[in-house]
């Protein structure tokens, strides 16, 4: 006969293993329906393509109209990746600043703590102080007489 904590425990560790197999199914289910949605759409993406191609040969003859597609979709990338690379400074000069931010912050923890260790009754003063001050304080409700 088991106990109740084994009873409980293994009903817990069921209901988990349950989740963990819905979570897989479901995340099979949704990377089957995205692939083929992916797939249909980049089908899509080739015939419209296709088709500016053509339309552009008819007014402007096969190669000028190759020529000038590919050249309009080699801006759009070289477009696309100027932004990227500008975005990913800009993340790097973020993640600069806040390693800056945080290495502040742990040099003053550590001059607080030293400060703290040499005199604990100052700090404990300063603290209880500082928790006396800032302490948040029963908020008077205006009247509507008043």
């Amino acid at each position: 006969m088991h106990s109740i904590v084994a009873a409980l425990a293994q009903n817990l560790i069921f209901r988990i293993e349950d989740r963990i197999e819905e979570t897989v199914a479901r995340s099979k289910r949704n990377a089957m329906f995205a692939g083929a949605a992916i797939l249909l759409l980049l089908t899509a993406y080739v015939l419209v393509i296709a088709a500016i191609c053509v339309a552009l040969a008819s007014h402007y003859g096969t190669v000028p109209a190759l020529l000038g597609l590919a050249g309009g979709v080699a801006t759009i990338a070289l477009v696309l990746i100027a932004i990227l690379l500008y975005l990913n400074n800009r993340d790097a000069k973020l993640r600069r600043h806040r390693r800056k931010q945080m290495q502040a912050r742990r040099q003053l923890a550590a001059l607080a703590a030293g400060t703290a260790a040499r005199q604990p009754l100052a700090t404990a003063a300063l603290g209880l102080a500082l928790a006396l001050f800032l302490k948040p304080g029963a908020r008077r409700r205006r009247r509507r007489n008043d």
